[in-house]
């Protein structure tokens, strides 16, 4: 039995690790020729595969990135694929192409793994008996350095589709408005799916400090889709710009610390779980996709009237739909397959939304010794608490955890502290996290081929139970840390649940 098909039989939950059983032939005008999907992310079409006449490489494909962008490869091997992903997730590995070390670093820090995920994650290693990849930057970037995607084979849909010159200047043509389940905004469909057919709603409601419109819902063969448009003030937009945008061009590299600040400060940021209750029966959304409309006004004088295709596209939406181009806007399109057989008559039609807790970046703090209190004030709450430090020590990592020890020197000095929080906290609302980024692996050998700089190593612990001391841990170093600077991270729910009819009547 071959490592993939061992794979295939795991009883794991592969939705957790974006990498849901589905149609292996891939279906999508990108979709290589020869390909057998993997899995599927659950978003945009995004899935994973093999690919006739490359071996075990692993391919990640996705509809929503611009011509040639549409297909990188991820690894050379499926053995190295699963420790990609149990290193950093199938969701990291597929954006790592268009992103800088230390923006691969700091998506880690601020979307640790779930719970849920966790439990996929060990359920995979477990059922395997791989580790995670030291360097999965690193090997990412390496194996796609090396690699001619003018290689891959398409179908002839797609290399129609592909433009063969840049584009004229002028708009792009207006192409016709067709939602299909399962697609993002401007995708390509090709699939034997017809488009569905539009039930207007024009719900608006205020949730979440934003203005909410619920324009219209498409019933499609596998089920409804629904396009969802948060309205931005300009206000609020500019002010976010004006802040971050000037040392945005510098060029520097952000910390994690200040990619959480953006993330919490960014009026476009919106993060929910909805639920749509079709004739009600409650159905969960199996995709969804999304995008923003910054206007004029808020632009940069030297970008202002300038557009890409996604602001033709988001354009060609606000017209469709009759809204204001002079707001900010986030745009959602949601897919909810049906829970029978067959295609519903609606009867009603409510939505509920819960949010997702936001992280927001907290204090800084040292500390020396066990009996040591910090004080500090919950940046969401507003509440005060104190943090008391239970254990602190230095402590060292058996070296045997690393791979390929012979060609790496590995960083394994740390400093582990518990701690207790009073008044308490929730577990999953506040984590304590290293300031520093620790020391980066170093080659043994000065002419050693592969990444000439690798990512950082940290230690992963258990959450604690409520009531107990939580644990946290430095970043690795290659000398025992004389001292750490700790910063605290919040995450919390702003708002509360709310549940939203959708008046059919209207239509």
């Amino acid at each position: 039995m071959t490592l993939y098909e061992k794979y295939k039989k795991l009883d794991i939950d592969f939705s957790q690790l974006s990498l849901e059983p589905g149609d292996t032939s891939g279906g999508y005008f990108c979709t290589p020729k020869g390909a057998e999907v993997i899995g599927w992310a659950g978003v945009d079409g995004i899935h994973c595969c093999f690919v006739k006449g490359f071996g075990e490489m692993v391919f990640a494909v996705n509809p929503s990135n611009l011509p040639g962008d549409h297909v990188h490869p991820l690894a050379r091997s499926f053995e190295d694929f699963v420790r990609l992903i149990l290193a950093c997730g199938f969701d990291a590995a597929e954006q790592a192409w268009m992103w800088n070390r230390g923006e691969f670093d700091a998506y880690l820090e601020t979307y640790p793994p779930t719970p849920e995920q966790r439990a996929a994650l060990d359920g995979l290693r477990d059922g395997l008996g791989l580790t995670p990849m030291e360097d999965p930057y690193g090997y990412i970037r390496e194996v796609q350095a090396g690699f001619d995607c003018g290689k891959i084979p398409f179908s002839k849909e797609y290399y129609d589709l592909m433009p063969d010159e840049p584009e004229a200047e002028g708009p792009p043509e207006r192409p016709e408005w067709k939602v299909y389940f399962g697609d993002g905004f401007g995708g390509r469909h090709c699939g034997h799916d017809k488009p569905g057919k539009e039930i207007p709603i024009g719900k608006t409601f205020a949730w979440a400090g934003r203005m909410w419109h619920i324009p219209a819902v498409y019933s499609c063969g596998k089920g409804l889709v629904m396009d969802v448009c948060v309205e931005i003030e300009p206000d609020a937009l500019r002010a976010f710009l004006e802040k971050w945008w000037p040392n945005g061009q510098e060029g520097r590299e952000w910390t994690a610390e200040e990619l959480e600040q953006q993330d919490a400060e960014n009026p476009m940021t919106i993060s929910y779980q909805p639920t749509l209750t079709v004739n009600g029966k409650p159905q969960r959304r199996r995709s969804g996709s999304g995008f923003g409309w910054v206007p004029d006004a808020c632009r940069p004088v030297e970008e202002r009237g300038q557009r890409n295709q996604q602001d033709w596209e988001a354009a060609w939406l606000m017209e469709h739909y009759g809204l204001n181009q002079e707001k900010g806007w986030t745009f959602f399109r949601e897919s909810f397959p049906w829970i029978t057989k067959t295609r519903l008559a609606l009867k009603s039609l409510s939505l509920s939304l819960e949010q997702s807790p936001v992280s927001v970046p907290g204090p800084r703090f040292t500390v020396s010794e066990a009996g040591d209190s910090i004080p500090f004030t919950n940046p969401v709450t507003g509440e005060a608490h104190t943090l008391t430090v239970v254990e602190y020590e230095a402590q060292q990592m058996d070296a045997a955890h690393f791979q390929d020890k012979d060609q790496w020197e590995y960083p394994t000095h740390y400093t582990a502290m518990s701690f207790v929080v009073e008044p308490e906290l929730p577990q999953q609302s506040l984590t304590v996290r290293d300031c520093g980024q620790g020391d980066r692996p170093r080659p043994k050998q000065s002419n050693l081929a592969g990444p000439t700089v690798a990512s950082s190593v940290g230690v992963i612990l258990a959450t604690n139970k409520s009531g107990q001391p939580r644990a946290a841990c430095s970043s690795l170093y290659f000398d025992p840390p004389e001292r750490i600077e700790w910063r605290m991270v919040f995450y919390q729910k702003t708002a509360e649940d709310v549940e939203i009819d959708l008046p059919l009547s209207q239509n």
